[in-house]
């Protein structure tokens, strides 16, 4: 009895080191598989949604989460929409004391949106072309805007603009890019923020924190989803977040585009606030989206 007592507890103590050892993979499918090829954890099955997460090691998700590190290539983007002209003019003469209190080796960017009259923008022809599908049939040419988060992305819902690259030691560029647009009408909030990502952030490797600093009073009026947004940008990188700075309201509804990516929310209602709450914002940490983590699977390999 007691040699089958031992025998029990060997095999007991084999077995848990070969679980240990085994090898899981991140599954970004959504679907997860058996050493046999059940599947086991689907969008359809949610009560095994998170089934190899109980199998994984800690430090491993730990090494893997979201925007984990520093942040010091960042770019700010401002809603240049009539209702902002009041936080326009205090950020125009607050920059300089903003940029002194950062490192001189932070990269530090300028992308306005919603500025000018009708948003006629001829350095964005180009860019438009990288989210519509051009069709040609016969002799006629048509253009079809994918379906997406994004919104309308011509005319007026077209108007943002890099005014000041992403570059350290930037003060005088941005100063002078900030005052090179004026106030406009529309707010392509999440077209600009495509922009900042995909155009902007595209000399830069994806494995490096970077972060946006959204400054806005309201919402996208262009037919944009920011929430959705955000949830596809987190799909596909882990190396962007988003911190929100709402003025002037106190709607949650711009929150998602923070805890979706692991950024911060700021809300200030006065202009005294402003200068140091995007100052914060610039050196602020990025947080972990606990979305991000919580619905990490892993697929099994191999013992």
């Amino acid at each position: 009895m007691k040699r089958l007592t031992l025998l029990i507890l060997v095999l007991s103590i084999v077995s848990c080191c070969c679980a240990i050892a085994s090898t899981y993979k991140v599954n970004t499918s959504g679907v997860v598989k058996t050493p046999t090829g059940k599947v086991i954890s689907s969008p359809s099955n949610a009560v095994n949604q998170n089934y190899y997460n109980n199998f994984s090691a800690p430090n491993y998700i730990s090494s893997n989460q979201v925007n984990s590190g520093n942040v010091d290539t960042i770019e700010i983007v401002m809603d240049y929409s009539g209702s902002m002209a009041n936080w326009i003019g205090v950020a125009k003469r607050s920059m300089a004391s903003i940029i002194a209190q950062i490192p001189n080796s932070t990269k530090l960017g300028f992308r306005v949106f919603g500025h000018d009259n009708y948003g006629n923008n001829p350095s964005n022809i180009n860019t438009i072309q990288d989210i519509k599908q051009i069709v040609k049939k016969g002799n006629k040419i048509s253009v079809i805007t994918q379906k997406g988060p994004l919104g309308s992305t011509s005319g007026v819902c077209s108007a943002t603009q890099q005014v000041a690259g992403v570059v350290s030691a930037n003060e005088a560029a941005l100063i002078n890019g900030m005052n090179s647009v004026g106030i406009g009408g529309a707010t392509p909030l999440v077209y600009a923020l495509d922009r900042a990502v995909y155009q902007d952030f595209s000399v830069f490797d994806t494995t490096s924190p970077k972060k946006i600093v959204l400054i806005t009073d309201g919402g996208e009026n262009c037919g944009g989803d920011p929430c959705a947004f955000a949830r596809k940008l987190m799909s596909k990188r882990s190396d962007i977040h988003i911190d929100v700075v709402l003025v002037s309201s106190n709607s949650r509804a711009l929150s998602c585009l923070a805890s979706t990516t692991g950024g911060h929310f700021y809300n200030i209602d006065n202009l005294t606030d402003f200068s140091g709450t995007l100052t914060r914002s610039i050196q602020a940490q990025p947080t972990i989206a606990p979305k991000q983590q919580t619905q990490q699977q892993y697929e099994f390999i191999k013992d």
